[in-house]
């Protein structure tokens, strides 16, 4: 018999609208993460949400240790979810993670979106000087692993401070960290190394479909540059600095996100 493809992810699908809108979340979370979002979008989109091997109420039995230790594994269950679904001319937005999953996904699937929105995504958070700047230093990611590695909710509790930045507030802190607590450390220690230590500098010019890269106007985890070398390098991609701070604006400031959005994926370039 063949799986369920749906059931394993956890999909979940809301609002009215007739164009399908793929959202799939960052590092550390589920899709619960587009909760504050979702009832913003639905009147417009078909919002298809999930949970990536590993995360929030994905089916256990969908999780390879070894396979889903890289993004690149997590772009085999999307491209199956995609065909499943028989996506042709939709919409996706990859937060964080998600972002690089989703260009991976548009390279194996061309046909199946017409325009990425790629939220606070990076192609490399190590520094490659002098002609790239992605964020970190070797130093800077080695105690970062270190202390993931020591104290897994020291680490939760520090980069979730991090990561909110000028956003951060007691619930947003509370919120955030639960979030990186609730996922095992074996599934995000690996992740996390392939994340922090990756290159994906080389699929930039192989993504085919229009993108939009949404960054904060400062955001700990990815620094403009970082974003500004995402727009440069894609061949059809296009920049827009959201005025908020923090790496997870979908959740500190939805009523912006959601506004961006649909000024981006409902616009001609998007039809």
């Amino acid at each position: 018999m063949p799986r369920d493809i749906r059931h394993l992810l956890n999909v979940t699908e809301f609002g009215h609208g007739d164009t399908p809108l793929l959202m799939i979340h960052g590092f550390g979370c589920d899709q619960t993460v587009w909760s504050r979002l979702v009832p913003l979008l639905a009147a417009d989109f078909r919002l298809i949400l999930l949970d990536l091997p590993g995360f929030g109420a994905s089916a256990p039995e969908v999780l390879s240790p070894s396979r889903h230790a890289t993004l690149a594994g997590h772009v085999d269950e999307i491209v199956e979810l995609i065909d499943a679904l028989e996506l042709r001319d939709a919409l996706v937005i990859g937060h964080s993670m998600g972002g690089p999953i989703a260009m991976m996904a548009s390279v194996a699937r061309p046909g199946a979106f017409r325009k990425l929105c790629l939220m606070c995504a990076s192609a490399r958070y190590l520094d490659d000087p002098p002609d790239y700047i992605g964020g970190y230093n070797e130093e800077q990611l080695h105690g970062l692993m270190q202390l993931m590695e020591q104290n897994y909710l020291d680490w939760a509790s520090t980069l979730s401070q991090v990561a909110l930045g000028d956003a951060l507030t007691d619930y947003h802190h509370h919120d955030l960290r639960e979030r990186f607590l609730a996922v095992k450390p074996e599934v995000l220690r690996p992740l996390a190394r392939d994340i922090f230590y990756g290159d994906k500098r080389d699929l930039l010019p192989r993504v085919s479909v229009p993108s939009v890269v949404l960054q904060p106007s400062v955001d700990a985890i990815v620094p403009r540059e970082a974003a500004e070398y995402l727009q440069r390098h894609l061949p059809h991609g296009e920049l827009d600095i959201l005025d908020c701070p923090g790496h997870y604006p979908q959740l500190t400031h939805p009523e912006l996100v959601a506004l961006v959005v649909r000024q981006h994926l409902r616009s001609p370039s998007a039809n």
